[in-house]
């Protein structure tokens, strides 16, 4: 074959790549499972240090706890939840308290996102003991979770929710105080627009279909109550720690109050609504002024007035009874406030014949 035929074979047939051409090709091919491998690796390796971080975080905590007469015990500790959350497992969690407070629920957990480290879940099982030497509180539950929102930023926002509670204290009567519901829900948040110094917090708790001999007996009526409670709660700053009773009487001597916007109370035919304000005297009684609205209470008037008042409860309740509040149920008639005075109710200037406000502690 001449010169001339081999170079027109060679015109006509495709070009050859060059191996770095091929060697690019398979880079951009290879390149986006090459990435995600990366990635995963240094999520994971992102995972551990922080998982890392929490167990000392957490060692650290039970120790600053533990000076401070807390002791806590998480059995059974476990902390996992990867790839994408932080989850802390306990088999049981308690705490004891050096002043003989103490606290036992079941297996409980707490869990976090990573993308979202200031939002907190925890679930807890029961059965829950606890008590503090005279008084004991038992309680089960078919669910019980709570979320806190902002966690660690001094404004968090907490909602705790509760299926089918059931509770029983004992020690503060001659007989247990038992109460179970088909759901219980609490919210509390920082109030808005008071002096942050002030440590106020609104308060929200609703409960449905609940169940207390003492609240039949109070109102004379057997039905489910539905009970809503909107309140603000002044001068906590500063009370968190130490006893119960302690507590108590720093957030009174601190001026404490309680400031009832609401407490609804709907059993059957009966119903009563409650606003106004509660602190604690210097007996630690409640005193304040409270301003009631009421339907189907005659019951519980006449057992207020007692028996030898000889007097017909339905023509009492006509006569103290105004215009409705604005916005209240049908049904409900405005009551004369009732003032909270030196462990006595008073309506006017006449103290409620069967009622005593005993000291709390």
């Amino acid at each position: 074959m001449s010169d001339m035929d081999r170079g027109e074979q060679g015109a006509g047939s495709p070009p050859r790549r060059r191996s770095g051409e091929k060697r690019a090709g398979r880079f951009w091919l290879f390149a986006p499972f090459a990435l995600v491998a990366a990635v995963a690796v240094a999520w994971s390796v992102g995972w551990l240090l922080i998982r890392d971080r929490v167990e000392t975080e957490i060692d650290a905590a039970l120790l600053r706890e533990a000076s401070l007469g807390r002791t806590w015990d998480c059995a059974g500790r476990s902390v996992g939840g990867f790839p994408f959350r932080i989850e802390i497992n306990c088999a049981s969690l308690s705490l004891e308290r050096a002043d003989g407070v103490s606290v036992a629920l079941g297996p409980a957990r707490a869990l976090a996102q990573i993308y979202q480290p200031r939002h907190l879940i925890a679930e807890a099982s029961g059965p829950m003991r606890g008590g503090d030497g005279r008084i004991a509180v038992e309680g089960d539950w078919e669910s019980l979770r709570a979320s806190i929102r902002g966690l660690g930023t001094g404004a968090e926002q907490v909602s705790i929710i509760s299926r089918e509670p059931r509770l029983s204290v004992t020690g503060i009567g001659p007989v247990p105080v038992e109460s179970a519901s088909e759901r219980v829900e609490i919210f509390a948040r920082p109030s808005p627009g008071l002096a942050p110094e002030r440590g106020a917090v609104d308060l929200v708790v609703r409960s449905v279909d609940t169940a207390a001999p003492w609240l039949d007996e109070m109102l004379g009526e057997s039905a489910p109550a539905q009970i809503e409670l909107q309140a603000r709660i002044t001068d906590l700053r500063g009370v968190a720690s130490g006893a119960p009773r302690q507590m108590l009487e720093r957030w009174r001597a601190a001026g404490g109050t309680v400031d009832l916007a609401l407490l609804d109370v709907e059993k059957g035919p009966a119903r009563v609504q409650l606003s106004g304000e509660i602190a604690l005297d210097a007996e630690r009684r409640p005193e304040g002024r409270i301003a009631p609205a009421v339907a189907g209470i005659d019951g519980l008037v006449e057992r207020l007035l007692g028996p030898d008042q000889g007097m017909n409860a339905a023509m009492i309740l006509q006569a103290l009874s105004g215009a409705a509040p604005e916005g209240a149920p049908a049904g409900l008639r405005s009551l004369p406030p009732l003032v909270l005075r030196d462990g006595r109710v008073f309506v006017g200037m006449f103290p409620i014949p069967q009622v005593r406000l005993e000291p709390l502690f």
